[in-house]
């Protein structure tokens, strides 16, 4: 037990697409898509808001837990440990949505989700903890949980990003990293990751080295941001592309 929450850094390294890699992207999977299962064929309105306001209650659970812990193990740092990443924004902006089903909450998290929640799953930094450790556990649960909020505001809510929340979120984004940039400089920190590539393979290990590298990651942001938009665009195109046929 004592392992479990320890403060050191687990013996056996974390690989991408390894053993306990792939058992947490299975868990996350078979996890969400159980409570949209369940909420989209469940017909009872105050059913969907317990459950609703449940997931969010959870959340706010997950996120004090790690601070908790961080805190008590005395690992908890300025210069990584504020609630300033994207995935950490995101999280409380989750709950937030899920709390008050807010449209204008979502067409930012819907890309910061997608992009970013995802690609930290799906390539983790779990800065040196493994299974069974408790950061091994937070870590998916809290990004599988904005996953979570986003297709539950796009399955069950059925609302959808437009062109227009594209363009608010690139704004919204730029804002963000102008606040966060100066916090970095004074903190030592790597918050948005703005001063370096993160140690875990991504895409910005494609990018140029630093300050080149503030320059090509708002670029590489836009072509993921969009390539996210792109389903939407897709089915709009084909709809468009129907009703012109009906009409000809």
């Amino acid at each position: 037990m004592k392992e479990l929450f320890a403060p050191n850094t687990s013996k056996s390294a974390f690989y991408i697409l390894s053993e306990y890699h792939i058992y947490a992207l299975v868990g996350v999977f078979l996890f969400l898509a159980l409570v949209l299962w369940y909420s989209k064929v469940c017909n009872d309105t105050k059913k969907l808001n317990r459950l609703r306001v449940g997931l969010a209650s959870f959340m706010i659970l997950v996120e004090i837990s790690w601070h908790v812990w961080a805190l008590a193990v005395g690992v908890w740092h300025v210069n990584h440990a504020l609630p300033l990443h994207l995935c950490s924004v995101g999280a409380i902006l989750s709950i937030y949505m899920l709390l008050k089903r807010r449209y204008s909450i979502f067409e930012v998290l819907y890309f910061w989700g997608i992009a970013g929640a995802v690609q930290a799953i799906l390539t983790p930094d779990l800065r040196g903890y493994n299974f069974p450790h408790f950061h091994y556990f937070w870590y998916f649960t809290s990004h599988g949980m904005v996953v979570l909020a986003v297709f539950w505001m796009l399955i069950i809510e059925q609302v959808r990003p437009t062109w227009n929340s594209l363009r608010k979120t690139v704004l919204v984004t730029i804002l963000y990293a102008l606040v966060v940039y100066p916090i970095n400089l004074v903190t030592g920190g790597n918050y948005m990751l703005l001063m370096q590539a993160p140690v875990v393979p991504t895409l910005a290990d494609f990018l140029d080295v630093w300050p080149g590298y503030l320059f090509w990651l708002p670029v590489v942001a836009l072509v993921v941001a969009t390539i996210c938009y792109l389903p939407f665009a897709i089915i709009d195109a084909s709809r468009r592309y129907k009703n012109k046929e009906i009409i000809v």
